[in-house]
């Protein structure tokens, strides 16, 4: 008998679950994504090769344009 008190008086005492108000959902701002061009790079007398990924812009800076060679490919 006292077990049955007990549930029925936490049955009671728990509050009733809301419902999650519906909030205005904001647009998702993504900035566009900048392309990279990668250069494998073999080194002689070494396993393994590196992979060497940068922006157009950052090549350029290097004084290597990865357009112009792909162009001439």
């Amino acid at each position: 008998m006292m077990i049955a008190t007990l549930i029925a008086a936490l049955f009671t005492a728990t509050a009733p679950v809301a419902e999650p108000a519906t909030q205005a959902t904001s647009p998702v701002v993504t900035t566009p994504r900048v392309k990279r061009y990668c250069i494998v790079d073999r080194r002689e007398g070494s396993r393994q090769r590196g992979k060497i990924c940068r922006t157009r812009d950052e090549w350029r800076a290097r004084g290597f344009d990865p357009v112009l060679v792909l162009a001439r490919g």
